[in-house]
């Protein structure tokens, strides 16, 4: 019996050694693996970190074009809440006063002279009209653009400072608002009921479902799996969750006061699918305009007096004190 127990710990400790190497090799394999995974998460997280910061950090002046000399006056007033600076332009009404004021809401990464055309045309028409820069774009404040979030606050701000100006009259002031300037108008006309008519062009519905659509054609980049961390990222250095990007939640709100929802059924930025879907959750009187063939904003520059005459039948039914037009329409 001795031997035989013997000669069993001898085969036991035989096949101990005998599993070591392999023990080893898997042991080195899956911190192989770990590492590789660890390394492969860090690159991801690290990209989608410098994606964000690339495209929420501050832009300089965009654009050369000026107003004719003497139309504007440069202006500055405070966003709401955050007070931070915002600069301007205001455009002076030739016609009796007080009168309608129109304020015009760029899109991301561009300035107030994506508006200066419209801006001409409305004062031309006899509005007072403000154009501005959103933060961190131009010569506005701020370190961070929030792509609808907290350029809100800078809608309001507008809205606020225009109703103090003895040329407007602050019971007819319209917005208009394009891309992310759109999504803002939605979200601040929710919020502030001087705002008496919107118009938004290529707004999106939700930020995060417009996103996904345009992810790869704006970074040049595949969505999986950069884009659920770039909106992790989002939380730490813009200090917004996109996941509350939502305009869809606001646009019922404005009701009794009228709206009008435009859209390019081209538009490769932001689907045409959310114009119908801001529509559908705003209350009358509401308008929906969706332009064949036409891109992301596209349809303001391609035929600027047809978008004009539009836009500005809208407004001027909207702001004349006799009520809105209740009706929906698609070109």
């Amino acid at each position: 019996m001795a031997v035989e127990s013997q000669r069993a710990s001898t085969g036991t400790l035989a096949d101990s050694r005998a599993a070591q190497p392999l023990l080893r090799y898997a042991l080195v394999a899956t911190a192989a693996t770990l590492g590789i995974s660890g390394a492969c998460a860090a690159i991801v997280s690290g990209l989608s970190a410098f994606l964000v910061y690339q495209y929420t950090r501050a832009r300089g002046i965009w654009g050369t074009a000026e107003p004719p000399d003497g139309a504007a006056e440069e202006v500055t007033f405070q966003s709401v809440e955050d007070n931070l600076n915002i600069s301007g332009w205001f455009f002076a009404s030739p016609q009796a006063q007080p009168a309608p004021a129109i304020v015009l809401c760029h899109g991301i990464w561009t300035g107030r002279r994506e508006c200066l055309p419209l801006a001409l045309r409305f004062l031309n028409a006899g509005y007072n009209v403000l154009c501005f820069d959103f933060r961190a774009h131009g010569l506005s404040g701020g370190r961070f653009i929030s792509v609808g979030r907290n350029e809100t606050n800078d809608v309001l701000g507008a809205v606020h400072y225009l109703s103090q100006r003895p040329e407007v009259d602050p019971t007819r002031i319209g917005v208009i608002g394009f891309s992310m300037g759109a999504a803002a108008t939605i979200q601040a006309a929710a919020r502030c009921q001087q705002i008496a008519a919107v118009v938004a062009d290529s707004s999106y519905a939700t930020f995060v479902d417009a996103a996904r659509y345009s992810f790869k054609v704006v970074t040049r980049l595949p969505h999986y799996p950069l884009a659920p961390f770039a909106i992790a990222a989002a939380k730490w250095i813009v200090h917004i969750d996109a996941n509350h990007l939502r305009p869809i939640d606001d646009i019922g709100r404005i009701s009794p006061r009228p709206v009008l929802i435009t859209h390019g059924t081209l538009d490769e930025i932001v689907p045409v699918r959310h114009a119908h879907t801001l529509f559908k959750a705003a209350q009358e009187p509401k308008e929906l305009w969706i332009v064949p063939d036409a891109h992301h904003v596209e349809a303001r520059d391609r035929d600027a007096d047809m978008y004009f005459e539009r836009i500005e039948a809208f407004l001027s039914d909207a702001l004349s004190g006799r009520g809105a037009a209740v009706h929906s329409a698609a070109v």
